[in-house]
Order: C-alpha cells, then sequence, then structure tokens
C-alpha cells in the first residue's frame, strides 16, 4: 500500500521514535492528534515537491538577507539560517505553558535591563557585583539613563 502513494515520505513506513521525543508521532508510533492534518498533506507530497519547497525556501531566506558568516571557516562564508519547511506544531495546553514561561522571561529581562541602565538596585543590593556589570562587552554606559520606546529593551530573547 505504501508504494501506491505519491508520498515521498514512505519514510514514515518503519520509523521509530525510540528513545527520543518525536513532536509528530507518539511513542507507539500513532500520529499526535494535533499533527493529524500536516502528516495527512506530507503523504500527498512527493519527494520532487517536498525538495523544491525546501530549496525554495531557502532561496527566500537568501534574497531577503536572513544569513549569517561563519568567521571560523577563513573566508568568512556567508550561510542561510537553517530551515526546515515541516513546521513544529504545538497543541494548545503546551502553548499555554510555554507563552507563560516566555511572558515571564522576557518581563524579566527587560526589568533586569531597565534596572541596570537607571537605578541600579542589583548593584546596590549585592546581587551582581559591579565589576561584572562593567566589564561585561554586552554592558554599553551609553545606554546609562535611556528610556526605550514601552519600556522594552529586550525585543528577541
Amino acid at each position: 500500500m505504501a508504494n501506491n502513494r505519491p508520498l515521498a515520505l514512505t519514510s514514515f513506513e518503519g520509523y521509530e521514535t525510540g528513545g527520543f521525543f518525536d513532536e509528530m508521532f507518539l511513542p507507539d508510533g500513532t500520529v499526535r492528534t494535533e499533527c493529524a492534518y500536516l502528516y495527512e498533506e506530507l503523504l500527498q507530497m512527493s519527494r520532487k515537491d517536498f525538495s523544491t519547497k525546501q530549496h525554495a525556501a531557502e532561496r527566500t531566506l537568501l534574497s531577503m538577507g536572513i544569513t549569517f558568516n561563519v568567521y571560523s571557516e577563513n573566508q568568512g562564508v556567508e550561510r542561510i539560517m537553517p530551515i526546515d519547511i515541516i513546521p513544529r506544531i504545538i497543541g494548545g495546553g503546551e502553548w499555554r505553558r510555554l507563552e507563560e514561561g516566555l511572558i515571564q522571561r522576557v518581563t524579566a529581562l527587560n526589568l533586569f535591563l531597565d534596572d541596570l541602565y537607571h537605578d541600579q538596585r542589583i548593584i546596590k543590593d549585592g546581587i551582581i557585583p559591579r565589576h561584572v556589570i562593567e566589564s561585561s562587552r554586552s554592558f554599553l554606559p551609553q545606554c546609562m539613563g535611556l528610556n526605550p520606546p514601552k519600556g522594552i529593551w529586550c525585543h528577541i530573547t
């Protein structure tokens, strides 16, 4: 039956999750409920279609300049950000938990940075020694007293 599928990804046949977490499959090999639609779509895709879509995504990233340089290689080679066109699906319950943690993290980071560049209570209270902050390459004395729009120091965490 698998050979009649137009799917490239007949590699799902015999696929085992082994001893690791798999985003699409449960340990017994069944498809996670939240991934059922994606799984069915993948079953309809040929290897050629999949490869074409992957290359199109990579070309788009390159044309948009979403790249990084590998300076450890003497030529400073420019590479695109690695991308996998198969999305990672996160169920609603799991997402709510992640969202709470992400909001907490970005709030804490913004409060920390705001304190560093204003009152410096974290230094005055002896939580972090002044020399640790001031010797950091990331500390910018020029930002002392700065008030970024909406109090947001950290846009990406």
